[in-house]
């Protein structure tokens, strides 16, 4: 058995938000390491070894916590989850480079592995709703793939400072082109 505390408790979850906290403050992951966010979450960085074998392994329940974030922002049976998407990109874009663009070493541990699913299967079902049955099994698959493609890479050039401007301009882009690629794929 590890010596690692229940994967659920508090002080797991203080190196978790202190991490989130100062990625939404503008500090690079990579100029973060366990002395610099033990001293956020007020204790030794060797307190942070009690919930993770390495900073690698915080920055991956890091991930899932702003997976989680993110998808407890959806009703896929309501909402415009490009909408909600992009919001969230938006508005925590170190979280977004952090989910699909910044490279973590190693696997992810178990809780986490079991978890990277949900975000696709949220998004198929959100698809599945808005596609209707006009789109077979196989072709959604393929028309979700591209859809979610043009999302990331407007996304990714946005979270990057790669295209730039303000959020409300960025925000119609993205929509605007999201809404026409839809059509195009699933309405056809």
């Amino acid at each position: 058995m590890s010596k690692q505390k229940k994967l659920d408790s508090a002080g797991k979850d203080a190196f978790i938000d202190a991490v989130l906290s100062m990625l939404d403050e503008g500090i690079n992951l990579r100029e973060l390491n366990l002395r610099k966010v033990a001293k956020r979450v007020g204790c030794a960085h060797t307190n942070a070894y009690n919930y993770f074998i390495n900073y690698e392994e915080l920055l991956w329940w890091c991930l899932r916590e702003a997976l989680e974030r993110m998808t407890a922002m959806v009703d896929p049976e309501h909402d415009d989850l490009t909408a909600v998407y992009v919001d969230f990109a938006l508005k925590h874009p170190a979280w977004y480079r952090l989910i699909w663009l910044d490279p973590l070493s190693g696997q992810p541990p178990k809780g986490v592995a079991e978890y990277l699913d949900v975000p696709a299967q949220i998004y198929t079902r959100w698809i599945t709703v808005r596609a209707g049955s006009k789109v077979s099994e196989d072709a959604l698959e393929k028309k979700a793939s591209i859809f979610h493609g043009y999302l990331h890479g407007e996304l990714s050039a946005i979270t990057a400072g790669r295209l730039t401007g303000p959020k409300k301009k960025l925000k119609e882009r993205v929509l605007s082109g999201a809404e026409l690629l839809f059509g195009l794929l699933f309405e056809n």
